[in-house]
């Protein structure tokens, strides 16, 4: 995502908590800071993408974190998935250290983001999101303005939803048809057609068929992202049996071991019921 900011001319500065990692990005102009203030001195834009709403609150709050290196009236874009409630706390501590916020989940693996094909989710106000557009443009294919602060985090979770129904039924139907005794590759054929494919699936037609779980989109996220789906549900008050019981099957197929392996390692998990 970084690389494409810099690829698209933007001057970048940038720190990771892998100092390592960020040095790939000199070749592209990239320069890189030895901490998080430094890395927002002087930057109007300045982009966050992080595991969870604890490592970007702690990045943001440190002693040498982006609020105390931020310009009055910067936009701080979070780019992380970390719920609405999380979103919410970060604007606060944004808005009072003189910022702006935006939350901008994107949805897409590694390919889409290597390509810049994302999709962001934007959550604030519509002059802030307007101001970030040009960078998160570089990264994503479409923003999608979902409303205030927060509403980007909840749409993420209404589309992660989704998603997960479609990852436990696709997983769980293919190894029932394998124990029915149909070839793999015509059961996976079958589900790339018709009305009820997805172009996800499609994309990860050759790994399913050498079941190569190599991670794109680890189970660990999923559940992750799941888990905050849950959040949502019981702040609006509205429990979803089906999608808890999706749920379930993830937090045990991570709990036998498959946390670090693709999305799809889920298949695993059904073969050994």
């Amino acid at each position: 995502m970084a690389a494409n900011v810099a690829r698209k001319g933007f001057p970048l500065q940038v720190w990771n908590r892998h100092h390592e990692r960020a040095h790939t990005l000199t070749a592209l102009g990239g320069k890189v800071r030895s901490t998080p203030a430094e890395c927002v001195a002087n930057a109007r834009i300045i982009v966050t993408m992080l595991r969870d709403e604890a490592a970007l609150l702690s990045v943001l709050s440190r002693p040498d974190g982006v609020l105390s290196g931020m310009e009055k009236d910067a936009v701080v874009v979070d780019m992380s998935t970390i719920g609405r409630a999380g979103a919410l706390r970060a604007a606060a501590m944004v808005k009072d250290a003189g910022g702006r916020f935006v939350d901008a989940p994107v949805t897409g693996s590694v390919g889409l983001a290597e390509r810049g094909d994302l999709i962001a989710f934007a959550g604030g106000r519509l002059n802030d999101v307007s101001r970030a557009q040009p960078v998160i443009l570089t990264m994503c294919k479409r923003v999608v303005h979902a409303g205030d602060v927060g509403h980007g985090q909840a749409l993420k979770m209404l589309v992660g939803g989704v998603g997960l129904h479609q990852l436990v039924a696709y997983a769980s139907m293919l190894v029932l048809g394998e124990r029915a005794g149909i070839a793999r590759r015509t059961i996976i054929e079958a589900l790339s057609l018709g009305a009820f494919a997805s172009p996800f699936y499609v994309a990860k037609k050759d790994k399913l068929l050498a079941k190569d779980y190599s991670p794109e989109f680890t189970l660990d996220f999923t559940l992750k992202d799941a888990l905050l789906n849950v959040d949502l549900q019981q702040e609006v008050g509205l429990p979803l049996p089906v999608l808890r019981e999706a749920l379930r099957a993830v937090e045990q197929a991570v709990e036998e071991g498959l946390g670090p392996e693709d999305l799809f390692a889920l298949e695993k998990y059904y073969r050994d019921l």
